[in-house]
Formats: structure tokens, C-alpha cells, sequence
């Protein structure tokens, strides 16, 4: 009975257990040709930004919402007016140039890795927050390392700006909190199938198998993390089979301060998850004073010059999580 409550209330049952102390993060049997990103909004940014930086450890990447690589030069300013306001004036070969030159100094991997990455992008015509235009960029991006027949752009469904799902969240058309979108359409399940290729059905996520873990282990208050992570682990992956690794990354206003731990409970992944042999990584980012008071994953740089390296902060503490996973 608490169990099938919980199943209808579960963001409220994870906030009420939140206070108690999260154990560490655990290692399980991972296969290392199975580990993939994506990311919504600023998590969108961010998981293009690890999919560049460690183009030797992830096989795919999924922008919702998001933009081109390197997109705010480090300008706060830029990321406002040119990535979200008007990303059709950006000069792409700029951006190709950066990693290029940044490959070269070996500050991210090589490149060469990145001609086998699946890549899919959405980015919706409605999208008032990040204009659909910053998807064509990013696409133009990929397109200098990665052939076009492993990239996927899509335009619809005409959502506002969010992460859309089957049947969770506010209004489709409706650009606010949660940033989850009720739209009819199964965006984690099409990220997954992208990466993973045809999946045993959809099924519901069971809630002993969402785990909590504490983050500051992984990184500082210069990181920054919030306080807690999610991990969603199948059945059979705690039993020791082998499984492929997923990373979900929030966007702007979606950690815990501002909707609890809905991104992590809503947004589709851990119905697919389960009978797939896919354990869900959900790393949380927080609210920073170097400005960031949303909890913006670090796309312009609050954080540093390196916050698109592999000696950026969070890219390291995102890396050190995936590691655990694998026992490294």
C-alpha cells in the first residue's frame, strides 16, 4: 500500500526522505561501449561539452533545447543575446576552431573519436527561451567531425521550451517550471532507441531501484553540486549484470531547489531503463554567487576559462561519478 502511494506521489516521498544523510555512490558492471549523455537546456550545453571534452569515454550524445558547442565564449552576455536570443548570427566554424585548437593542446580528447558518436538534437520552431537556430548550429558543428548519416535533427513536436514526455509536467506549449512538458511524445525514449537501438518495451520504473547518493564527494562548493545525485539502477544491474551507462542532465531551475527531484522521477528515462540493462546517471548542479543563482549547469563560464576542458570543475566531478559507476 505505501509503495503504490508513493508510486503516485513519488516526488513528495523523495522529498521527505531527502534530509536523511545519502550513502556513496556504488560501482556496478558497466560496459564501457554503452555510455551515452544528453541533456535539456543548460544540461543540453553541458552534455555537448562532455560528449567534446571526453569524446573517448561517451558513444553518444542528445542536445533538448540547447546549442553549439562553446556557443558563449565564456561572456555571460553572448549567452544571452547570441546563443539564446539570436544564435542565427553565430559563425560555426568559430566554435569548430576552438576544439580544435583545444584537441591540439590536448585539453580534450581527440577528435577522431567523435566520427563514431550517435548525435541527435532537438530543437523546437516555438521555443521562446533558446531559438531553434541554436540546434541548426550545433548540428553544423557535428558535421565537422561526425558523418551526417550519425546525426538526427528534429523540430518536432513544436514545444515550448522544456523537456517533453509521454503524459508528465505542465502544459506542452507552455515555457515555465517545471521545464517538463506534457506533450504526447516520449523524448527519453527516443534518446535511448537513438543510442541503443531497438529497446524491450516501455515499462514502469520501480521505486527501490532509485537511489540517492551524496555528491560532494565528486566536487567542491567551486564545483558546484548540489548536495545529493539520483542514480537509477535496474534490477538486474545491482544483481551484476552488464549494463549500458545513461547520463541525464537537468536544466536551468530543475535541481531540487526550484521542483524537488521531478526531472529525475518525470522525464521518462527510468520506465525504459528497467528492461533494458541501463543504469540512469542524475548528477544535480547548484546554485552558485559567481552567477548562477539558478543551477545552471556551467555553459558561459561562470566557473572558469576551463569550464569546457577537462580541467573544468564540473566536467572533472561529472567524470569522477562515471568512474565510480565503473569501478575506476
Amino acid at each position: 500500500m505505501i509503495e503504490s502511494l508513493c508510486t503516485l506521489l513519488l516526488p513528495l516521498c523523495m522529498q521527505l526522505a531527502s534530509p536523511l544523510p545519502a550513502p556513496p555512490l556504488k560501482s556496478y558492471n558497466i560496459d564501457p561501449q554503452g555510455i551515452t549523455i544528453s541533456g535539456v537546456s543548460s544540461g543540453a550545453f553541458m552534455a555537448v561539452q562532455m560528449d567534446v571534452a571526453y569524446s573517448a569515454t561517451f558513444q553518444g550524445v542528445a542536445s533538448v533545447a540547447g546549442g553549439i558547442y562553446w556557443c558563449a565564449e565564456q561572456d555571460a552576455e553572448k549567452a544571452t543575446e547570441n546563443c539564446m536570443k539570436n544564435p542565427a548570427a553565430i559563425d560555426s566554424s568559430i566554435m569548430i576552431n576552438k576544439a580544435r585548437d583545444l584537441s591540439a593542446r590536448q585539453k580534450i580528447d581527440d577528435l577522431h573519436h567523435l566520427k563514431n558518436h550517435k548525435v541527435l538534437i532537438y530543437a523546437s520552431p516555438k521555443d521562446e527561451v533558446v531559438k531553434m537556430d541554436g540546434g541548426l548550429k550545433l548540428q553544423d558543428f557535428y558535421r565537422a567531425f561526425t558523418p551526417d548519416s550519425r546525426i538526427e535533427f528534429l523540430s518536432t513536436p513544436e514545444t515550448a521550451h522544456g523537456f517533453p514526455t509521454l503524459d508528465r509536467g505542465g502544459p506542452c506549449h507552455t515555457g515555465r517550471l517545471p521545464w517538463i512538458l506534457n506533450c504526447d511524445f516520449d523524448m527519453a525514449g527516443k534518446i535511448l532507441s537513438t543510442f541503443y537501438g531497438l529497446l524491450n518495451e516501455r515499462g514502469p520504473q520501480d521505486l527501490r531501484n532509485l537511489h540517492r547518493f551524496h555528491q560532494h564527494e565528486f566536487g567542491d562548493a567551486e564545483t558546484p553540486l548540489y548536495r545529493d545525485g539520483w542514480v537509477y539502477v535496474p534490477t538486474a544491474c545491482a544483481a551484476g549484470a552488464p549494463c549500458r551507462l545513461h547520463v541525464a542532465l537537468h536544466g536551468c531551475q530543475m535541481n531540487p531547489d526550484f521542483i524537488q527531484q521531478r526531472f529525475v522521477s518525470e522525464a521518462g528515462y527510468n520506465e525504459w531503463a528497467e528492461r533494458n540493462f541501463i543504469i540512469v546517471l542524475y548528477p544535480q548542479s547548484a546554485r552558485d554567487q559567481r552567477g548562477n543563482p539558478y543551477a545552471c549547469w556551467d555553459w558561459y563560464g561562470f566557473t572558469g576559462e576551463d569550464y569546457i576542458t577537462q580541467q573544468g570543475s564540473q566536467p572533472q566531478a561529472l567524470m569522477k561519478m562515471i568512474h565510480r559507476l565503473r569501478g575506476l
